[in-house]
């Protein structure tokens, strides 16, 4: 896909590969999960490590994210016009998140008041929940007992929110517009969050009286922050606003790279990006959580997400990088991904309830029953993510999309 014509991507190839392999990571985290190390042999104890590890796949969504949303801001920055519209912006972006969210939420909080299950500050969780505010305090952290992965989506919102503002100070910054410029710009603004988050870190950690899993989820979440904290995960949404002002960079018509990119040259920088992050995550699989990152981020922050960010940039301009990445399987499953990542925690925490009650933590011992319960869960949370899509996400989508207009922001299905 040639960068020299007279149009703009509107598709950026690669993406819907790397949103797949980002859920796919999550869900084989949490299947893995489920599976008695110790009493594994050697080689099934070294994969599912790296299996383990795939919870970095959250950081991928955050790097994707902010490299998928700010690519109309940094189009429209580099094409000399003026700042896209916020209200739509936040409109598209409300569609494309609440009807999903609130469905599995609902349902959520449903089960928990039905089956009596035990909930710490059920109603002060459930109200952070619906306003997307969870991410700010430990006792809110985990809205639903029955569907941990539910904790982020607060945290994205919060970035969702963030970005756009710092774009607006980009595009108010001067009448001329430069791309070293912009990159110095958001820059600065990657410092200035690193000093907020060292700021976070300082005032709000947490005491150590009940911190800690093995006070469940709200003293789970008590650990995690302010390691966890949406500031410090916007430096991972930054990493992505960076890349995708690279990217918009590359695609302008006076930027020539038609040899390099015949050459192949873009394809080998993707590949090297996939592979070294996978290097990482192995080399990495067993070390302690906080311990390899700047200022104890969570999924090796920095790093991962900086090489995760290589192929995102380079895919639109491979020859065959974007193919493999958008295969027919990566695009179906990019697809119906909110869905998925929404919903499979749910399935397994069902499962472990009423159908395979050893289905817990490290609980199952046997390679063959987990394997095949897990096989099970992965079909099941496939044909709820493909209901989901057609009969509540894409009606909305489709919705909005005709009530916007063709040039603004476009929906893009995280």
């Amino acid at each position: 896909m040639n960068n020299n014509g007279n149009h703009l991507y509107s598709h950026l190839s690669g993406a819907d590969g790397m949103r797949a392999l980002a859920c796919l990571a999550v869900i084989f985290h949490h299947i893995a999960q489920r599976l008695a190390m110790q009493q594994q042999p050697g080689w099934v104890r070294e994969i599912q490590s790296l299996m383990l590890a795939g919870n970095a796949g959250v950081s991928v969504f955050f790097v994707l994210s902010g490299f998928l949303l700010s690519y109309p801001f940094w189009r429209n920055y580099l094409g000399q016009k003026g700042l896209p519209d916020i209200r739509h912006y936040l409109f598209r972006r409300a569609a494309r998140i609440v009807p999903g969210y609130y469905l599995v939420f609902l349902v959520c909080m449903t089960l928990v008041l039905l089956l009596e299950i035990p909930s710490e500050h059920f109603w002060l969780r459930v109200t952070a929940g619906l306003t997307f505010t969870s991410a700010f305090h430990y006792v809110t952290f985990f809205p639903s007992d029955v569907n941990g992965p539910l904790w982020s989506i607060g945290f994205e919102v919060f970035c969702y929110a963030l970005m756009p503002l710092f774009m607006a100070g980009l595009f108010v910054m001067g009448k001329k517009r430069s791309f070293p410029k912009s990159m110095g710009y958001w820059i600065i603004v990657l410092l200035f969050i690193f000093a907020l988050n060292q700021l976070a870190h300082y005032l709000l950690t947490p005491g150590n009286d009940q911190r800690g899993w093995q006070y469940g989820l709200i003293g789970g979440a008590k650990y995690w922050m302010p390691n966890y904290n949406p500031i410090g995960f916007f430096g991972h949404f930054a990493v992505g606003i960076l890349a995708a002002g690279v990217t918009t960079r590359l695609q302008l018509p006076s930027v020539k790279i038609t040899k390099f990119e015949r050459a192949g040259g873009f394809d080998f920088l993707g590949v090297a990006g996939l592979l070294f992050s996978f290097l990482l995550l192995w080399i990495l699989r067993k070390s302690p959580e906080f311990s390899v990152s700047w200022q104890n981020q969570p999924y090796f922050f920095p790093y991962f997400a900086i090489l995760i960010s290589i192929p995102l940039v380079t895919a639109p301009h491979s020859i065959f990088l974007r193919k493999l990445l958008d295969n027919v399987f990566f695009r179906f499953t990019a697809k119906v991904s909110f869905g998925l990542y929404l919903w499979h925690h749910l399935i397994i925490t069902i499962t472990a309830m009423y159908w395979a009650k050893d289905y817990q933590y490290m609980g199952i011992a046997n390679l063959e029953r987990w394997a095949t319960l897990s096989m099970t869960i992965f079909g099941l949370s496939y044909i709820v993510a493909l209901i989901s899509y057609y009969l509540i996400e894409k009606p909305v989508l489709d919705w909005a999309q005709t009530r916007g207009k063709r040039q603004l922001i476009p929906i893009q299905p995280d």
